[in-house]
């Protein structure tokens, strides 16, 4: 039997998990837009990360995924049946999880980043299929690390993370360029 058991209920609750970030982002999408973080639009360091790395993402998301765990939160409150995932965000305290979280995610990109720029990648390219699937794991790892190390996930969890994230994020990418949000 072994981890299988767990990959069904695991992946209920990646999907439950990976909602708050797919919420944050189109949430952070509509920060983007405001005036505090319109001046926060400047790379960190250009010659590291390339000009796409800013700090408006280490400052937009982690906020964003803070009203999202409340919101998901509320959900979990006013329908009960959401509650009874194993992993509820009720579990957490919300501010916490969610700054935490969103940082981490945007976090977890930079070493990506700058390898991508000492080989001449261009930022946003999507021709290399291995970097493709490198910046859809990047942040999902770093999170699924935060949430071993910090929160304490189980191991089988993790281990059912380290496969279901990367084609959970690859595909709310798609849905984010497909929407305009991206």
């Amino acid at each position: 039997m072994g981890w299988t058991q767990y990959f069904i209920p695991d992946t209920l609750n990646l999907l439950w998990l990976a909602l708050s970030l797919f919420i944050a982002g189109v949430i952070e999408a509509f920060l983007w837009k405001t005036s505090p973080f319109q001046a926060l639009n400047i790379p960190i360091q250009i010659d590291w990360f390339g000009e796409n790395k800013k700090w408006r993402g280490l400052i937009s998301l982690p906020l964003a995924m803070v009203t999202s765990v409340y919101l998901l939160n509320f959900s979990e409150i006013i329908i009960p049946v959401l509650s009874r995932q194993a992993i509820s965000f009720s579990n957490f305290n919300l501010i916490e999880f969610g700054l935490l979280v969103g940082f981490m995610f945007n976090l977890a990109e930079l070493p990506n980043s700058f390898i991508k720029r000492r080989l001449n990648i261009p930022p946003g390219d999507e021709n290399n299929k291995l970097f493709y699937l490198i910046d859809h794991m990047d942040s999902t790892y770093g999170v699924l690390i935060l949430w071993y190390f910090y929160f304490h996930f189980p191991l089988h969890f993790i281990v059912t993370g380290l496969i279901v994230t990367p084609l959970l994020f690859m595909g709310a990418t798609e849905l984010r360029k497909k929407l305009g949000l991206k």
